[in-house]
Formats: structure tokens, C-alpha cells, sequence
């Protein structure tokens, strides 16, 4: 019998347990990654529309290591791009520059991809359309040029169940 409580149990705690993968190239991409999801409310705007997220956010790095520009691909919509300006203070941006360090990369310009879906179950489902990816690589309308690291995706999914009324 208690055998058998035991297995239970243990079934129970290995059935309810996620191990993530830990990103043994970019240490501090967790910290980076844990600010984002913590921080980040996707824009009520956004869920209304069922809005698919896919962009490139430029940070560019002074040499102290604070950010010293934060721009968007044009695939960003603007409540995500204000929504973004707002918390990017309360970003862990320093463990990128750690990353950046540790690499040996003196690029002050890093590329974060960024891909958040949205669902409204039995109601809409995000979708990328392919102007949403010739966007994404397009900055101010002119094509990405230049030096720069590319950072480990972002990437973040949202469910909402059905709204009954």
C-alpha cells in the first residue's frame, strides 16, 4: 500500500515538473529573458486586434554599458514600441552587456528577436503574414546594414480563454 502511494506521488511531482534549457552560450540570457516576461503586459490594444508581435529590437550599448538607444523593426506595432520605451528601464539590459563581455564582441549594436502570439481561444489566432516578415527586417523603411551581435529570441505566447458575456 505504501508502495503504491509513493509511486503516486511521484508521478504526480514528475508530471507537474518542466525543466527549461539553460543557454549555456549566453549565461546571463535568463536574467535577461526572466526581466521581459515579467514585465511585459501585452497591450490591451494588441489583444483586441489578436495581434501577432515579430520584430527586432536594436539596443545600442554605450561604453559604460548602458543603453543608450532602443529602436524597433517596422513589423513592431506602436502600442508595443511605447509599451517597450516604458519598461525598458526595469530591463535587465546589464546581463547583455555581461553576455557581450564574456564573447569578447566590442559591437555596441545587439539584435534581440522578439516573437509574441496571441489567442483568444475559439474566437482568433494570431497569424505572421509574410509583410510582417519583410518588415521585421527593415528599420525606418531602409534594410538592417551595419555590424551587429544577434542575441537569443525572445519569445512569449498568450492564451486568453473565452469571454463570456
Amino acid at each position: 500500500m505504501k508502495i503504491r502511494i509513493i509511486i503516486a506521488i511521484l508521478l504526480i511531482f514528475s508530471y507537474c515538473t518542466v525543466f527549461g534549457q539553460k543557454n549555456d552560450e549566453f549565461p546571463s540570457y535568463e536574467k535577461f529573458n526572466s526581466s521581459f516576461a515579467a514585465h511585459l503586459k501585452y497591450p490591451a490594444k494588441l489583444q483586441k486586434k489578436c495581434a501577432t508581435t515579430i520584430t527586432l529590437m536594436k539596443v545600442t550599448f554605450d561604453r559604460s554599458g548602458e543603453v543608450e538607444f532602443l529602436s524597433f523593426s517596422d513589423s513592431a506595432e506602436p502600442e508595443f514600441v511605447s509599451l517597450m520605451q516604458e519598461i525598458k528601464d526595469k530591463l535587465d539590459f546589464k546581463s547583455i552587456y555581461r553576455d557581450l563581455k564574456t564573447k569578447q564582441k566590442e559591437l555596441k549594436q545587439v539584435l534581440i528577436p522578439i516573437h509574441i502570439d496571441f489567442e483568444k481561444m475559439d474566437e482568433c489566432k494570431s497569424t505572421i503574414t509574410s509583410a510582417n516578415l519583410q518588415k521585421a527586417y527593415r528599420f525606418a523603411g531602409t534594410p538592417i546594414s551595419g555590424e551587429y551581435f544577434m542575441y537569443p529570441a525572445l519569445y512569449g505566447r498568450y492564451v486568453v480563454g473565452r469571454t463570456i458575456e
